[in-house]
């Protein structure tokens, strides 16, 4: 007898502020796949790692955010055509100078701000920002 299970994803809305409002960090990807496309930060668990860590290891590896596991609020699950299960994590809003400056990764061009719902790399991540904006993960 075999199992086929998801691979399951946590993803980081991590909202900020500044004087222009508020706005959802995001990255620019440099690996496959959607290489060169905007993204919210995230990536597979681990195995038997809590699904809270790791939209925190995620958010720091892509982008060297720090925040809190115990902070993160699950906002929405999504299944993708694919058979991936994403758990969207979200972040208490913050000032957008307590970030450390955005540089390069192994992933990722850097971290940056998306002030208005938009098309992203991937498509849940598309409907999952739009739905922050909207105000629907309140």
């Amino acid at each position: 007898m075999a199992y086929r299970n998801p691979l399951p994803v946590a993803v980081a809305l991590q909202p900020v502020y500044d004087t222009r409002g508020t706005a959802l960090v995001v990255i620019t990807r440099t690996v496959a796949p959607a290489r060169g496309g905007t993204a919210l930060p995230g990536g597979y668990i681990d195995d038997r790692e809590d699904w809270r860590q790791a939209v925190v290891r995620e958010l720091k590896e892509e982008t060297g955010i720090d925040a809190a596991a115990r902070e993160v609020r699950l906002v929405d699950a999504m299944s993708a055509p694919d058979g991936h299960l994403l758990l969207f994590g979200l972040l208490p809003e913050r000032p957008v100078e307590s970030l450390p400056p955005s540089a390069t990764t192994d992933e990722t061009t850097g971290w940056h701000l998306l002030r208005r719902a938009e098309e992203l790399a991937f498509p849940l991540h598309t409907l999952a920002v739009r739905a922050w904006f909207e105000g629907r993960y309140i």
